[in-house]
C-alpha cells in the first residue's frame, strides 16, 4: 500500500476520533437550549394569558357601564318624546279653549244684545241660554283635561330628571371604577418593575364566581377567635348572590378573600379567609371586589 494511503487513512481516523466530542457537545448543548427556551416560551404565554385576564374584566365592566348609561339614554329619549307629545295635546287644547272662549263671549254678547231687544221672543232666548251654558259644561270639561294632562307633564319631567340623575350617578360610578382599575394597574406595573411578576392570588375551594364585576365598600367588621365577619354595602338589589366569593383590599394591597353568607336588600355579611396581619387586616372602609366568573 502506498504511503501517502497510510497517511490519509491516519489523518481520516484521528478526524473521526476528535468529531465525536465535538458532536456529543452539540448534543448536550442543545437540548439545554431548547429546555431554556421552553421555559422562556412557558414563562411568556402565562404573561399573555394574565394580561388577557385583566383586559378581559376591564372590557366587561366597561360594557356593562355603557349598557347601563345606553339603557338610560332611551329611557330618557322616550320620556321626553312623551314630554313633548303631551305638551302639544296640551297647546291644542288650550286653543279649543281659546276658540270656545271666543265663542261663549260672542254668544253672552248676543244674548246680552238679544235681552235688551224686546222683539226678541222667549224661545230665541231659551236657545241661546242652552247654548251658554253647554260651551260652559264644555269649557269646564276642557279644562278639567288640561290640568290632568298637566299634572302627568309634571310626572314625565320629574321621572326624566330623576332618569338623569341616574345616568350622570352611573357614568360617577363608572369613572370611579375606571380609575381605581387605572390606580392599580400603577400599583401592579410598579410593583412588577421592582419585584417581577405576581404570583397567582390564593384561591378558595368552596363558594360560587361573582356573575358580575362589582366594587362596594366594608362598613362594619366583627372579630372573635374563630371568625372575621364584615358587613358591606350591597345587596340583592346590586346581584349579590349568597355563596360569592369576593377580594378584599386597600390601596391595591391584598387584604383576604371574602365568602358572602347573608343578603339582604342593600346589605351584605361575608367571612373573611386569607387574612394576614403582615399586609394588614380589614376594617371599616376597606374595598371589597367581585370578579365576573372568577373566585
Amino acid at each position: 500500500m502506498h504511503i501517502l494511503t497510510k497517511i490519509f487513512i491516519v489523518l481520516v481516523t484521528l478526524l473521526a476520533v476528535g468529531m465525536v466530542p465535538l458532536v456529543a457537545t452539540y448534543t448536550t448543548n442543545e437540548n439545554s437550549y431548547r429546555a431554556k427556551f421552553k421555559a422562556l416560551d412557558d414563562q411568556q404565554l402565562a404573561a399573555m394569558i394574565r394580561a388577557q385576564d385583566a383586559e378581559t374584566t376591564l372590557m366587561s365592566q366597561r360594557a356593562e357601564m355603557r349598557n347601563e348609561i345606553d339603557n338610560r339614554d332611551a329611557k330618557i329619549g322616550t320620556l321626553l318624546a312623551q314630554q313633548s307629545s303631551t305638551r302639544a295635546t296640551t297647546e291644542s287644547l288650550q286653543t279649543q279653549i281659546d276658540l270656545l272662549t271666543a265663542q261663549l263671549g260672542q254668544k253672552e254678547a248676543s244674548l246680552n244684545a238679544l235681552t235688551t231687544a224686546s222683539e226678541v221672543n222667549s224661545e230665541l232666548k231659551q236657545r241661546f241660554v242652552d247654548e251658554n251654558y253647554d260651551l260652559r259644561d264644555r269649557l269646564v270639561v276642557l279644562q278639567t283635561q288640561i290640568n290632568g294632562i298637566e299634572d302627568v307633564l309634571e310626572d314625565k319631567k320629574l321621572e326624566a330628571d330623576g332618569a338623569l340623575r341616574a345616568e350622570r350617578k352611573a357614568q360617577e360610578e363608572r369613572k370611579q371604577v375606571e380609575d381605581q382599575l387605572d390606580k392599580m394597574r400603577a400599583i401592579l406595573n410598579v410593583y412588577k418593575s421592582e419585584y417581577g411578576e405576581l404570583d397567582t392570588v390564593a384561591k378558595v375551594n368552596t363558594g360560587i364566581s361573582p356573575d358580575r364585576a362589582l366594587s362596594s365598600t366594608v362598613l362594619t367588621v366583627s372579630r372573635d377567635s374563630d371568625d372575621v365577619l364584615v358587613e358591606i354595602n350591597a345587596g340583592s338589589r346590586d346581584g349579590v348572590k349568597e355563596g360569592w366569593i369576593m377580594t378584599v383590599g386597600q390601596d391595591g394591597t391584598f387584604l383576604g378573600r371574602l365568602q358572602i353568607v347573608q343578603v339582604d336588600i342593600n346589605r351584605s355579611v361575608g367571612k373573611v379567609t386569607l387574612e394576614d396581619p403582615k399586609q394588614g387586616l380589614v376594617a371599616p372602609g376597606s374595598s371589597v371586589y367581585a370578579v365576573k366568573g372568577r373566585n
